[in-house]
């Protein structure tokens, strides 16, 4: 599918869950996840965790990975390594950061996707909920030049509890000064669609890049 077609799709299939054009303004605000639905960050995220389990004196396989997509590395790095401390987690987690920004071009954006967020975000509220940190995760938007397309912003560090608990799509809902029924989620994730629907968002289910 070409990129035009790829919008025009985009477009339809928002088409109806709302009616982007209704004069009652149902439709406020578009909240997008970012891994795995504006950005294809899964073999960058892979290999950055690889190393820093290797650094670490661990194997980390794809297999592994694979089952943790949508997950925050807090909650997901302890269900891999058994008996791992609160320290070896944070080690593993602050290696990951710094090796991330050798990976990133291994990055693709949506060009489907990130065409209608472009197309949408004069006309309405944007925000990003996402459970990357914010360092890397600024690092994806500036690489990708989506920074100035979002209203609000929540990283994994802004919250306490990641997804599946609503906490980060609240939050957002709550900066944006809009009720969950006049927004659109955008996920790709089981994690995440949780994660919106608690939050009492309708969600359009991004299929994987």
């Amino acid at each position: 599918m070409g990129r035009s077609a790829g919008r025009h799709r985009v477009t339809e299939v928002v088409g109806e869950q709302f009616d982007m054009a209704r004069p009652d303004g149902s439709l406020r605000a578009l909240l997008f996840d970012l891994d795995g639905t504006l950005v294809d960050t899964r073999e960058a995220n892979y290999l950055a965790y690889r190393d820093a389990f290797a650094q670490s004196g661990h194997e980390l396989t794809p297999e592994r990975f694979a089952t943790t997509w949508g997950r925050d590395s807090r909650d997901f790095i302890p269900d891999l390594l058994p008996g791992i401390d609160p320290l070896g987690v944070d080690t593993i987690r602050a290696a990951k950061s710094r090796l991330y920004a050798d990976q990133l071009h291994r990055t693709t954006a949506n060009a489907a996707l990130v065409a209608f967020l472009r197309l949408v975000a004069p006309t309405h509220r944007t925000a990003l909920v996402s459970t990357a940190k914010s360092g890397n995760g600024r690092q994806i938007l500036d690489a990708h030049g989506l920074t100035p397309l979002f209203d609000v912003v929540v990283w994994g560090d802004d919250v306490t509890r990641s997804k599946p608990d609503p906490e980060g799509y609240l939050r957002a809902l709550h900066l944006l000064g809009v009720d969950a029924a006049a927004g659109l989620a955008f996920e790709d994730s089981e994690t995440g669609r949780l994660a919106a629907l608690a939050a009492g968002l309708t969600v359009l289910e991004v299929p994987h890049l």
